[in-house]
């Protein structure tokens, strides 16, 4: 290898670490990722310092942060390896076969339902992929925690992952009919105070339901006699008639066609932030997630399939 040929591999193997230290906001953890010593990460640093001529970290024992200059070549070096990984996936014919691990996490409810679909269909396609499944309704920090792939409801403020719309999300406020025959219908947001409402505690707090009204969005705080953590809780008691509920409509589209529940107060119902997938943007996007979610554009086609026959 010739010494141009070997700095070149050098200047793109420090802006490699450069990305992944920032996006893990550790030398530890990049060490771990790139399955490099923590001497060897911070020489990468110090060598792509020392030949810029400028400092592109500021370091403390608590935290990582990026330098004015430093974030320039954080976006520049984003760029450059981008491209780099695009060629190679052109030039490559077998990379544009899906094969290895995709590590995906799902909310717990949602992904049982309607991604797990998905991930069956992606199996039966594509025999040389294997997929790692994390059920959890608290957001994790995708990159350290090495996903490829993360599927939430609801919006994304980390600069660091592409967030790609996959379908709408409303909550819909309903009770069974058994309920609404012994109780009575609300017919506005005043009258809940004389309902049954069947809260849901997160983390210890109650969380509010979440309607719209002529002054804009307003959250709704409830204090019911039933407090569960879980929702699919929700839904059992409220199909037994103990009170009014409000949840996602892909929980309780299915009990309201069949006729379980009744949709209340729809006309303070609201858009809610969408199903997302959000992924790093670090890389070209390599096969094995770009198939995955292409299933997602093939089988929902921008829609909330849980409420088509609703």
């Amino acid at each position: 290898m010739s010494n141009k040929s070997r700095l070149l591999m050098d200047n793109l193997t420090d802006l490699n670490v450069l990305v992944d230290v920032v996006e893990t906001g550790s030398f530890t953890l990049s060490a771990e990722r790139l399955q490099l010593s923590r001497s060897a990460v911070g020489k990468c640093i110090a060598r792509l310092e020392a030949r810029l001529q400028v400092r592109l970290l500021h370091r403390t024992t608590r935290s990582i942060r990026l330098s004015d200059e430093g974030q320039a070549v954080y976006e520049s070096a984003l760029r450059i390896l981008a491209e780099i990984d695009q060629i190679e996936n052109t030039l490559s014919q077998g990379q544009q076969q899906p094969r290895g691990l995709l590590r995906i996490t799902v909310p717990v409810v949602f992904g049982r339902r309607f991604v797990m679909p998905i991930v069956q269909l992606y199996l039966s396609h594509w025999p040389d992929v294997e997929v790692d499944v994390d059920f959890s309704d608290d957001y994790c920090d995708i990159i350290r925690d090495v996903f490829d792939v993360a599927i939430r409801i609801g919006g994304n403020d980390d600069n660091r992952l592409i967030r790609k719309v996959l379908a709408p999300h409303r909550y819909i406020t309903c009770a069974s009919p058994m309920y609404l025959q012994q109780y009575g219908t609300p017919l506005s947001l005043t009258d809940l105070a004389q309902h049954q409402l069947l809260g849901f505690r997160h983390r210890g707090s109650n969380v509010p339901w979440h309607f719209k009204t002529e002054q804009g969005k307003t959250n709704y705080a409830v204090n019911g006699r039933l407090l569960l953590n879980d929702t699919e809780a929700i839904l059992n008691a409220a199909i037994q008639g103990q009170g009014i509920c409000q949840l996602g409509a892909f929980l309780v589209s299915e009990s309201i066609q069949n006729g379980q529940l009744q949709p209340l107060l729809m006309q303070n119902s609201q858009p809610e932030p969408p199903v997302c997938a959000l992924y790093p943007t670090k890389r070209y996007l390599p096969p094995k997630v770009r198939l995955f979610l292409q299933l997602f554009d093939e089988y929902w086609q921008g829609k909330a399939v849980w409420e088509q026959n609703h």
